[in-house]
């Protein structure tokens, strides 16, 4: 009996012992990483977030409130698309039962359609509802327009995203439609990165990596414990996105790269034109192309400079291949050479920048 006890005893102290473990690897890296969200969401500088303070919103009180809702937003897992915003609402940002931001339409608009496409700049990073470029479209041009950008998206995922869009919609009576596809900023930034072997999606590495771990295995009671190593380690990693870059010095890839952008532009066109609407490819702007005011940022300093060689080399292929295409094509590389300051970062736009984005795309609705 003594015995017995003794085993019970030995037995639920090992017990103890392995729940203190797993517990740790658990539940410390969890807590860890809960409290450093909540405490950024509360004090967004905290987390390197400062575009707020720039000179840019100097006449938009609700600049700070923005910053602190995109960290609120979630994602969630698509098909076709990979992935896409859920639903979600407050001071600054609205987003829709399916997924997609609120446009804030003209009250005389009519009932021809505008269409837009793109990632995070064109969504509207660093604006209101009001002050994005659909908005702002909507406003000047008195047409509908659909905003169905999403945060990170390369022309691939806009083009799933639009036949999935045409799969559900009817076409109206007596409606002219428009679809604009506005990139370039993400395929360099994704696709030029040496670790993305495959030239896919932002995230594509990641999902590969967790879809590679068998549930019953001892990795996953680590993984919270490797993340959050993972993730302290990228806090010290000054490269931009925790990458390196190669674009620049393999001429092979950066063909690539410019190649299968102008593709998926020539698969929406002619899925645009099969249901008898337009089609316009846009090349978007970004801050190390052009003569854009950038004195209130530091956007050249020596962990950028690998990024903005990228641009340097795959820009030009692109411009080139979409003449070539025969597509209808619009290069707003340069659209934002002016005095005024209207970057944030490297891609994103304050409203003044959204502004002339959205009175460009209405000029060339207009012209065609």
């Amino acid at each position: 009996m003594t015995r017995t006890r003794r085993l019970l005893r030995v037995a639920g102290l090992n017990f103890l012992l392995v729940t203190a473990v797993v517990g740790f690897f658990v539940l410390i890296p969890l807590s860890v990483k809960v409290a450093y969200r909540s405490y950024s969401r509360l004090v967004p500088w905290s987390s390197g977030e400062t575009r707020a303070a720039l000179s840019n919103y100097s006449e938009f009180e609700w600049a700070e409130q923005h910053f602190k809702d995109l960290n609120r937003i979630a994602t969630n897992y698509r098909d076709f698309v990979v992935w896409r915003a859920e639903p979600f609402e407050s001071p600054t940002i609205t987003i829709e039962s399916g997924g997609f931001r609120r446009v804030e339409q003209a009250r005389d608009a009519n009932t021809d359609e505008v269409w837009l496409f793109g990632g995070s700049a064109m969504w509207g990073v660093g604006s209101n509802d009001t002050n994005t470029i659909p908005s702002q479209l909507a406003q000047g041009a008195a047409v509908t327009v659909k905003n169905y950008a999403q945060m990170g998206y390369i022309a691939r995922q806009s083009l799933n995203e639009l036949i999935n869009i045409y799969s559900e919609v009817t076409r109206p009576l007596s409606t002219d439609r428009v679809v604009v596809f506005y990139d370039g900023v993400n395929e360099v930034l994704w696709k030029c990165q040496t670790e993305n072997l495959y030239l896919g999606s932002a995230y594509e590495p990641d999902i590969r990596d967790a879809l590679a771990v068998d549930n019953l295995s001892p990795r996953v009671i680590l993984q919270p414990a490797t993340s959050l190593i993972e993730w302290i380690g990228d806090g010290f990693d000054n490269r931009l996105f925790n990458s390196s870059y190669s674009c620049h010095e393999d001429s092979e890839r950066s063909e690539q790269v410019a190649r299968l952008l102008i593709n998926d532009w020539i698969s929406a066109d002619a899925i645009a034109r099969s249901h008898g609407d337009r089609f316009v490819a846009v090349l978007q702007p970004v801050a190390y192309i052009g003569r854009p005011n950038l004195e209130h940022l530091d956007l050249f300093r020596t962990e950028w400079k690998e990024l903005s060689a990228q641009y340097q080399v795959v820009y030009p292929l692109i411009r080139k291949y979409a003449v070539e295409a025969q597509i209808e094509f619009y290069d707003f590389s340069s659209i934002l050479n002016m005095e005024e300051q209207v970057y944030i970062d490297f891609c994103h736009l304050s409203p003044n920048g959204n502004q002339q984005i959205a009175v460009g795309l209405q000029g060339l609705l207009e012209d065609g």
